[in-house]
């Protein structure tokens, strides 16, 4: 073999190298695109099997109180108490929309492990208010649910958020 033919032997090794290489990287980058996505379906179907739940509860414990027709944003628990009730243990014995307030799990799927944690909080809403973030400290008829869902192997957070407005009828 002649000195020209040994360089371009060694040349072909090196391009092949590279697209080698090459090839690697692209492939390590479609797994990692993966990953997130599948993260991303999963922690959304959890979320939002919660805020479902969630959304199909009256909206307060006060709102079940067929006494007083017309109610305001005074009959409803006051902001400070927001969460389970005594005896409301979990997911399955919440009975209203606030119940959900301070709620967390761990949950388990084939490819991740996901926490999950709730916090519900009275916001300024209404006609031509569109800012949902203003939590409220005082009383309002709406309340918001936020749901963050976390992976520790993606280190990714998905939060989910869903207001429930209390309306009444005469």
């Amino acid at each position: 073999m002649s000195t020209g033919q040994t360089f371009l032997a060694i040349g072909a090794m090196i391009l092949l190298s590279i697209v080698i290489l090459s090839g690697n990287r692209k492939l390590n980058d479609n797994e990692e695109y993966l990953q997130k996505t599948r993260f991303g379906l999963e922690a959304t179907a959890l979320a939002t099997s919660i805020i479902e739940q969630a959304s199909q509860m009256p909206f307060d414990e006060q709102s079940w109180d067929t006494t007083k027709i017309e109610k305001d944003a005074n009959d409803f628990t006051v902001a400070a108490n927001l969460g389970p009730d005594a005896g409301e243990s979990g997911f399955d014995t919440f009975d209203d929309f606030d119940d959900f307030h301070n709620y967390s799990s761990i949950d388990t799927t084939q490819q991740n492990i996901y926490n999950i944690s709730c916090k519900v909080h009275y916001v300024n809403a209404g006609f031509f208010v569109y800012n949902l973030d203003n939590i409220s400290s005082s009383r309002t008829l709406y309340k918001k649910l936020d749901v963050m869902v976390i992976s520790p192997i993606t280190s990714d957070t998905l939060r989910l958020s869903y207001v429930h407005g209390f309306w009444y009828f005469n």
